[in-house]
């Protein structure tokens, strides 16, 4: 077979985050008179509901390794027993400490990543620059994740990985040009310029995010609810400030007078902040149980969803019949090479199979029974030789 699918049901992952991100433009509808500071403030709340699962999680394991703790404490106490002068007790006291500060500080640097890169997001213009969001802003996105994903997390890159980014680069490139023809000459440089930076930020705080789970071991759960709950708190602590003193100034505060003002709203308010918990928490399960380049797999699908939902209510030149076709077409070809890079599908000719991390578990399963083979051979040789010697005598 050319063509091979190696499917996992954590694969569907991708899909939380491009629906739920598309349900999220019609449920914004009762906002009248939205602010930044406003928009933030419900992004990190909406981080702040990863408290349930994270607690039953926590329950459940904590029930699961009751005994297991028990023992360790055991271990522990024989360990310091034995340490009379109580070197290793401060030893573990002390490398507790600095894993503890590490943790919080790590927390705070993502917490202020996260804020930055959200709340400035909205000073982005609104210009015909938004044309290139499935082509050029896909691009960015791609290369960014697969570059601090290489650096960041040593995610090594093989010849499968370098065949199938080379050609979504090309036929995003492709689209770009086509786009071009629809952007005003005087969006292009700063537009593409705020593309990058913001890409790049969006990206740093994702893959430190995936770093911040391997070194600490903790689950996505945890992690947008310790960082929702400081924004919450320096937010909230900095709207109040500001409230008073200027009252006039958008802020939370101002943001639920003008949009939370009835039993109706309010109910709708917490619909926006559930659909917003879900696909935020649909990227951390996809880049915790898979990968972060598995992340710009749900971006793409979710750019093409809005590319069509636009194309049906617009009447523009750029969302011409002929121009659905071709970016359907370019779309289909590069989730297929998005599928090939990250090995959802494998492509078994030219050796772009080779270094795919299911024919490295075969070439090691298969090094490991020849040696054990061998093993083998050479102790039913030591045993013939020993009855040999045996009946000589």
């Amino acid at each position: 077979m050319w063509i091979e699918f190696e499917f996992n049901v954590k694969i569907l992952f991708i899909l939380i985050y491009p629906i739920f991100k598309r349900i999220e433009d019609f449920t914004r509808d009762y906002l009248t008179k939205d602010n930044r500071l406003f928009k933030t403030f419900r992004y990190f709340l909406s981080y702040g509901l990863n408290f349930i699962p994270y607690l039953i999680i926590k329950f459940r394991s904590k029930r699961n390794n009751k005994e297991d703790k028990e023992k360790e404490k055991k271990e522990e106490k024989d360990y310091i027993e034995d340490d009379k002068k109580g070197v290793l007790n401060i030893f573990i006291k002390k490398q507790n400490k600095i894993t503890l500060i590490k943790n919080v500080l790590f927390l705070f640097l993502l917490s202020f990543l996260g804020f930055f890169f959200y709340y400035f997001t909205y000073w982005k213009k609104d210009n015909t620059y938004r044309f290139a969001k499935q082509s050029m802003g896909i691009f960015f996105t791609i290369i960014n994740y697969i570059v601090l994903s290489h650096f960041i997390l040593n995610q090594k890159l093989y010849k499968h990985n370098y065949v199938s980014a080379g050609i979504i680069i090309f036929i995003l490139f492709i689209l770009f040009i086509i786009t071009s023809f629809y952007i005003e000459s005087d969006d292009y440089f700063p537009a593409i310029l705020i593309d990058i930076f913001f890409s790049l930020g969006f990206g740093t705080y994702d893959i430190l995010g995936k770093k911040y789970m391997n070194i600490f071991y903790q689950n996505p759960y945890f992690l947008l609810f310790a960082i929702g709950i400081i924004n919450m708190i320096l937010l909230l602590i900095f709207d109040l400030f500001v409230y008073f003193l200027e009252s006039d100034i958008d802020g939370i505060i101002i943001g639920f007078k003008n949009n939370v003002f009835s039993v109706s709203k309010f109910f709708l308010f917490i619909f926006d902040i559930i659909i917003e918990w879900i696909w935020n928490i649909g990227i951390r399960l996809t880049i915790y149980y898979l990968t972060p380049c598995h992340y710009f797999m749900s971006q793409y699908v979710s750019e093409y969803i809005y590319y069509l939902i636009k194309a049906y209510d617009s009447n523009k030149e750029f969302y011409s019949t002929n121009n659905i076709i071709i970016f359907s077409i370019a779309f289909f070809i590069n989730i297929f090479c998005c599928l090939v890079f990250n090995e959802v599908v494998i492509l078994n000719f030219c050796k772009l199979d080779y270094n795919t991390a299911k024919r490295i578990r075969e070439r090691e399963f298969k090094d490991a029974s020849e040696i054990l083979n061998k093993e083998f051979e050479l102790n039913d040789n030591i045993l013939k030789d020993e009855e040999t010697d045996n009946n000589i005598n």
